[in-house]
């Protein structure tokens, strides 16, 4: 009987020792788990935005580019600019023989002379006839005057005044010949319609021109139209009004200021892309007709947006179409699920499931389970802003 009483004692202490010993045996374990090293951040709060770069070249606005030509054919005797000067509106470009042309408005200005003489004779044959109608009249009057007399001075002045108009008729057409020669004397100074660059010379001076060849092109590049080409199977929402910017190679470390006019109906090279017009300001005119440049339009902007960086975000083990991000809290970390909006240059907004400035981990947990450990530190700096 002694020996059962000191086997149950014996087994009962045992039983105690386990059931008493099992959870520091536990904790034990859970200290001695060795906890990783991982990157954390912040849930930050800032503006994101959402761009598009597309390809493109610079052109001239419509009105804004000219070919310069003689509207007389004609040989030049000057062409007075040079590729690259700047010239204004106005101001003479090329000049074509004129000696023919000066002479005929020489002879026309003659003509204009003599048909003015012309009525200057009239008009005093007229006053002569005007006065010799005068005494046939008085004396009439008197009864001592032929009343034939009267009459026959009377058909004179009318005719007197017929030839006086006939003589103005005379003065008005020359004049007119006069304007005329004087037009097609002007028109051999070419002059250039629009301030600008010559970005072209086609002629010098001693070859012929006509109506139909341009002596020169004159640009005016102080505002340029970027043509660029948007894919169609890029799903970006561009439209009139957007905001861009355009960067050239041939003029690194500067951004030219745009606005979006309007995007192309119509799609082109055989349905792959759109066409898209950006007004540009270019008040250096270090962008050239021709030159091809990279726009970058903005479609989006979303203001006091929340983000974490791109790589934070690891697919749902049961949905992998839906994200989550691994959460850090009392130096343990679990998945939360969230909604993701606007991802761009490694940085990705947060529209639902976390809250400004919460602590997570930004990469490289892909995989662990919820409560792992980590070695707490001392968090990383908050994503960059996007520009």
């Amino acid at each position: 009987m002694t020996k059962r009483i000191l086997t149950t004692l014996a087994l009962s202490g045992l039983l105690a020792c386990v059931l008493g010993c099992s959870p520091k045996v536990e904790e034990d374990e859970n200290a001695a788990q060795p906890a990783l090293r991982l990157p954390l951040t912040r849930v930050a709060t800032q503006t994101i935005y959402r761009r598009v770069s597309l390809p493109a070249v610079v052109t001239p606005l419509p009105d804004h580019s000219v070919k310069v030509s003689s509207t007389l054919t004609g040989k030049l005797t000057a062409v007075l600019a040079q590729p690259g000067q700047a010239v204004v509106k106005g101001q003479v470009l090329a000049l074509l023989d004129a000696t023919q042309l000066r002479d005929a408005l020489n002879q026309a200005h003659a003509k204009v002379l003599q048909a003015q003489a012309g009525v200057m004779q009239a008009q005093t044959a007229l006053q002569l006839d005007q006065n010799t109608e005068q005494r046939n009249a008085e004396l009439v009057k008197m009864r001592i005057g032929a009343k034939k007399d009267l009459i026959a001075a009377q058909s004179q002045v009318e005719t007197a005044r017929a030839q006086l108009v006939a003589a103005q008729a005379q003065v008005k057409d020359a004049r007119a010949a006069e304007s005329a020669a004087a037009s097609q004397l002007a028109f051999t100074v070419v002059r250039s319609p629009i301030a600008g660059i010559v970005a072209q010379r086609n002629l010098d001076g001693g070859e012929q021109t006509d109506p139909a060849t341009a002596i020169m092109i004159i640009e005016n590049l102080s505002e340029v139209i970027v043509s660029a080409s948007l894919p169609t199977t890029q799903p970006a929402t561009v439209a009139a009004g957007q905001a861009a910017s355009v960067e050239a190679i041939a003029v690194p470390g500067r951004q030219f200021l745009g606005i979006v006019q309007g995007v192309d109906s119509i799609v082109q090279n055989n349905g792959t892309t759109l066409g898209v017009r950006i007004l540009c300001a270019n008040p250096a005119l270090q962008l050239k007709d021709g030159m091809p440049v990279t726009a970058t339009i903005t479609t989006a902007v979303h203001p006091n947006a929340m983000t974490v960086p791109s790589s934070a975000l690891v697919d749902d083990p049961a949905t992998p179409a839906r994200k989550m991000v691994y959460v850090e809290r009392n130096g343990k970390i679990s998945r939360v699920p969230v909604q993701v909006g606007l991802q761009q240059n490694g940085i990705a907004e947060i529209t639902a499931g976390l809250r400004p400035g919460q602590p997570i981990v930004a990469a490289g947990a892909y995989g662990l389970p919820d409560g792992t450990r980590v070695e707490p530190a001392k968090l990383a700096g908050t994503p960059g802003r996007i520009r």
